[in-house]
């Protein structure tokens, strides 16, 4: 970005809010430190606490291509229709920076969630990487051409295995950073194979203060392990801004679905579902009669299988009021707390005081709620009152950092679902679905990004998310096919393996011959293939062509850049507020409209009524119009687009 030299040449700053200032100044700032984390430090010397590999100076040089993202009809579902969920075959990494356009992330755009299950380069993983790493500071400041990417095995006695997997890893989660909305939340999945790596990678990516957990999934136990079974993955939970994260938090505290949780995560209690519904029914059943009620729970309980996780639930008793537990505790914490008489309602007299004092220092609150029947008292006043707290008051929890989900339940379901041995290692879809609702406060909107599709499971975990309550949550799953997989061919993997999961999901028609439910939605399937070369732009509709062109301009920015629509010629505007136009109809030059006088009158009148700031940026083929540096800087249709690709000079080598 060239230095400003006046800055009166911006008046769009003039006309920002000083915290739109100030949030502008402090991404600059971020990005700049950003940058400098990775650009400062050499190939072979040393910092503390920095992750070093071949490659550091490549990652930050290279410039990732975006692709053409084209609807296949007959692969959606339902055909020829599709629907509002995406998968899209194809490089996830050239496939997320094709999506910059649609969903850069801001205050309001990009993802709520982002999944990512990267290869876990145990040894057997194939997976893309730059083969090109080792180049000296002349190449980088020369580097021009299309970055050299290899996809094979890599081995555990590979002496570049790390690096190769670094090399894989870090401008995916560079690219995935640039699509959190900006309280997204990003979870990554890993094992202890890369798991230091991936660590120091996320915090000099998203900042140390952004972490916020790292979580365990223990899915199974190795019995012939020498010394100890390893049985557990790693997910690591990272925010794209805490402090904005925190801000929402605030505001969710003020609803009233979040007001008892102060709008902090919450889960809902591990069966407590299920004892409300059978409470519900117990209740109609018996016309209100609590005695009744208390002893058809008493054998829905004991028929529950033992590893049930309402077995576990204390909310067994049952008054007017619901289903209670009575042994909340009652005393100061610590010690030394108040002492006053509380009337035993049978023996008139006061009730026995705990040691540490009474938990509430108020009499009349302890009052209050006698009153409301929240305090339980023993037979006499010998015994201490307990607190009375009901499920439906208090059916939610803080989740812990440790899932015990035995792993057999994924594989089971995507045998049942696709058949047997056509994946291996598959995530358990209602593990995901708790998770997502939990980082996103149930959102019933959000947007949630998988880059790694393999077996479709974020996407059945939607689905599911959706048909429980209701939700218009959407998917975006990438998948370009694993050559491993003996069954299915590597061209045809995302189509008869992650778009097949949930094809099935959806129509309720399983491998295995039985009765499942149908799961609402329907999905369009997209291919991701071919990239953009001159003939591609030129045969391309203005629609295109304009997509194009502001993921081209937005690569500078770490910000959403506003795309406008409704004009005849001005699509956008940078973040800095220049206007950018694009002139592109069927004419005389080469087959499309060159930019004329009366074309750049309009153009202007444009800019005026959107506000934007001169220059304009105008792309066109030619330019008849006289040149006017303060109104309008051209730009050349397709050169301009092919030297920002570093396309140029391979398109003039062709020629």
């Amino acid at each position: 970005m060239a230095k400003i030299k006046n800055p009166t040449e911006l008046p769009i700053l003039g006309t920002l809010e000083k915290e739109e200032l100030i949030k502008l100044v402090e991404e600059l700032q971020e990005e700049k430190l950003l940058r400098e984390a990775f650009g400062h430090i050499s190939e072979t010397g040393s910092n503390d606490a920095a992750l070093m590999w071949r490659g550091r100076n490549r990652f930050l040089a290279e410039q990732v291509q975006p692709v053409v993202i084209s609807p296949v009809k007959e692969k959606s579902y339902p055909k020829r229709n599709g629907g509002e969920h995406r998968i899209i075959d194809g490089d996830n990494l050239a496939v997320m920076r094709s999506l910059l356009t649609e969903f850069r992330g801001g205050p309001k755009t990009g993802f709520d969630v982002i999944y990512m299950d990267p290869p876990y380069n145990t040894g057997t993983d194939t997976f893309a990487y730059n083969d090109n790493y080792n180049l000296s500071k002349a190449e980088l400041d020369q580097l021009k051409k299309k970055v050299r990417y290899v996809e094979k095995g890599v081995s555990l006695d590979d002496p570049s295995k790390h690096t190769k997997w670094i090399n894989h890893i870090a401008p995916r989660l560079w690219a995935a950073r640039k699509l959190m909305k900006h309280t997204g939340v990003i979870i990554v999945s890993i094992d202890e194979h890369e798991l230091p790596r991936l660590w120091m990678l996320m915090e000099e990516m998203f900042g140390e203060k952004n972490r916020l957990a790292t979580l365990i999934w223990e899915r199974s136990r190795k019995n012939d392990a020498s010394y100890f079974s390893e049985g557990h993955e790693y997910l690591l939970v990272w925010a794209r801004d805490e402090r904005a994260l925190n801000e929402k938090m605030k505001v969710m505290a003020t609803l009233k679905e979040w007001e008892r949780a102060k709008g902090k995560w919450r889960k809902r209690k591990d069966g407590a579902d299920e004892i409300l519904m059978a409470y519900a029914e117990a209740k109609l059943a018996h016309n209100s009669d609590v005695s009744k009620i208390q002893l058809a729970m008493n054998e829905w309980f004991k028929a529950l299988p033992q590893d049930h996780p309402a077995r576990k639930n204390r909310y067994k008793k049952i008054d007017e009021e619901g289903m209670f537990n009575d042994d909340g505790d009652l005393n100061w914490p610590g010690g030394g707390g108040p002492r006053y008489d509380v009337i035993h309602p049978v023996t008139k007299k006061p009730c026995k005081v705990p040691a540490s004092g009474w938990r509430f220092p108020d009499p009349a609150d302890m009052e209050a709620l006698i009153k409301a029947g929240k305090i339980a008292f023993k037979k006499t006043h010998a015994g201490v009152p307990r607190l009375k707290k009901y499920l439906h008051e208090s059916d939610l929890e803080v989740a812990t950092s440790v899932f015990k989900i035995v792993g057999q339940r994924a594989v089971d379901t995507v045998e049942k679902l696709l058949g047997k041995n056509v994946f291996d290692s598959p995530k358990d879809h209602e593990m995901l679905a708790e998770l997502f609702n939990l980082v996103t406060w149930r959102d019933k909107e959000a947007r949630i990004f998988d880059p790694y599709g393999g077996s479709g499971t974020t996407g059945h975990a939607v689905l599911a998310m959706n048909a429980e309550d209701g939700g218009n949550r959407r998917f975006i799953l990438v998948e370009s096919g694993d050559p491993r997989n003996k069954k299915i061919p590597k061209k045809d993997y995302t189509d008869r393996l992650t778009a097949e999961r949930i094809r099935r999901v959806i129509t309720g028609k399983w491998a295995d011959g039985k009765a499942h439910p149908k799961l609402p939605g329907s999905f369009t399937f997209y291919t991701a293939h071919k990239a953009i070369d001159k003939a591609m732009l030129m045969a391309s509709d203005r629609e295109n062509l304009a997509d194009i062109i502001l993921q081209i301009v937005e690569e500078d920015s770490n910000r959403q850049d506003c795309r406008f629509e409704g004009y005849e010629y001005l699509i956008g505007k940078t973040r800095l507020g220049y206007g950018i136009a694009l002139v592109w109809e069927q004419g005389r030059m080469r087959g499309h409209q060159p930019l004329t006088r009366d074309i750049r009158s309009k153009i202007m009148a444009e800019a005026e009524q959107a506000g934007v700031t001169k220059p304009v940026y105008i792309y066109a083929v030619a330019n008849t119009s006289p040149q006017n540096d303060k109104l309008y800087r051209f730009q050349q249709i397709p050169d301009s687009l092919l030297a920002r690709l570093n396309l140029l000079e391979e398109e003039e080598n062709n020629d």
